[in-house]
């Protein structure tokens, strides 16, 4: 038996000095935007978020909820260093370039914070607050019923619809 071994940063991978509110320098260049939707559907991008980008098996990159912040820099973060539960870190594999040309096709999509508005996207989706729409029903369902019962709310399985034990 390999006893875990826990990983700590990638050899070579250099910290995020990024500042929140760093503005993306290939904003509203339509020639970058073009390069990032090309580097989105070659970069596989598209097999999780769709290639609309309104999600998939990834979350959806056109609508205001963003777990990890909308603003420019967050979403750059979460491209180049991933998320956990199936976000690749792609910092080492694309050069920034090529990750800010990402970022403008995703701003371009329209669900984004502008980089003034970093405040607010640090924030992400809280739990309970700004519930994506596709989530309200069952969300204000179940805890309309807990507040009555003193019952916590059910939890609903996303893919069989059916409550989870």
């Amino acid at each position: 038996m390999i006893d875990a071994v826990p990983l700590g940063d990638v050899a070579g991978a250099t910290p995020n000095t990024l500042a929140a509110s760093l503005p993306n320098p290939y904003a509203g260049n339509a020639q970058a935007i073009e390069q990032g939707r090309q580097l989105f559907v070659k970069m596989n991008c598209a097999g999780c978020h769709g290639y609309a980008a309104k999600g998939g098996m990834g979350p959806n990159l056109t609508d205001k909820y963003w777990r990890y912040g909308g603003a420019p820099a967050a979403i750059y973060k979460s491209i180049a260093e991933g998320r956990p539960q199936g976000m690749p870190a792609w910092g080492l594999a694309l050069p920034s370039q090529d990750i800010w040309r990402l970022v403008g096709y995703i701003q371009s999509l329209g669900g984004t914070v502008d980089a003034s508005g970093y405040e607010a996207a640090l924030q992400g989706d809280m739990p309970g607050e700004e519930i994506a729409p596709e989530e309200q029903p069952a969300a204000s369902t179940s805890a309309h019923a807990a507040s009555h019962t003193g019952a916590p709310p059910e939890s609903k399985s996303p893919i069989t619809g059916a409550n989870k034990p």
